[in-house]
């Protein structure tokens, strides 16, 4: 048996599932903050950390667990990209339920914030990651080590495809954040929708023209439609 004690939390705009990027640096706009705990937050704990441009972060999938902690999982999993194999090992996947609930992210790293409140804080962007999410380690990314240029992927032969992404008339008059349409349109051009949603409705599809979509984003519902010529037109945000 193994005991680990998480060392931090992270903090980011994604609250619930639907609409996290399916990868990190996916969407470059989006941001944490990783709050190290009162027994790690210790200048010497991140001393020389801010020479590197990007992180590890390994963290737990903490949503979905059952009274015992355990993440429930099975030997294949259905991959969410529509061109992948209806079945993958468990193993050949980065799927958040396998044996032992573990995630791991490469975020840019922002800025150290040693004097904050709490403790330290390093904001990070680029995050696929929960709100809330228990932070194991954090590990400098190393080009040379970590970038392997021979490196193969598998069953994941194809890019994932990315749409042009508009706004009605009445969103544009109302919304006046523009980091916020930034990051909108940086999780909507990659269809962050379920395989699910995505098989049954593609958004080349003439027959899914006027279908309606939601997804959170921190307190905003962000309701969008799919148009013709495969375009995404956000057309509601309400906050909540």
């Amino acid at each position: 048996m193994i005991e680990m004690q998480p060392i931090g939390v992270i903090q980011t705009c994604f609250t619930e599932k639907f609409g996290v990027p399916r990868q990190s640096m996916m969407v470059k706009e989006a941001r944490g903050v990783i709050k190290l705990g009162k027994e790690y937050s210790h200048p010497d704990t991140v001393l020389h950390l801010e020479g590197f441009s990007h992180l590890w972060v390994i963290y737990l999938f903490h949503k979905g667990q059952n009274e015992n902690h355990l993440q429930k999982w099975t030997n294949t999993i259905q991959p969410p990209r529509i061109d992948a194999p209806k079945k993958v090992g468990v193993f050949a996947s980065r799927s958040p339920h396998r044996p032992n609930p573990i995630g791991m992210s490469v975020v840019k790293l922002e800025r150290i914030n040693q004097n904050a409140e709490n403790g330290i804080e390093i904001e990070v962007s680029g995050v696929d990651i929960l709100d809330g999410t228990p932070l194991i380690d954090i590990k400098p990314y190393i080009p040379y080590a970590d970038a392997l240029v021979d490196a193969t992927s598998g069953w994941i032969t194809n890019e994932i495809s990315r749409y042009a992404v508009e706004y009605s008339e009445e969103v544009m008059n109302s919304l006046r954040d523009e980091p916020l349409k930034t990051l909108i349109t940086g999780i909507l051009e990659w269809d962050p929708r379920p395989r699910s949603q995505r098989e049954h409705s593609p958004i080349e599809n003439e027959k899914s023209i006027g279908k309606r979509f939601a997804f959170r984003l921190m307190n905003h519902d962000i309701h969008w439609v799919i148009e013709s010529g495969a375009r995404i037109r956000v057309v509601e945000i309400r906050t909540l």
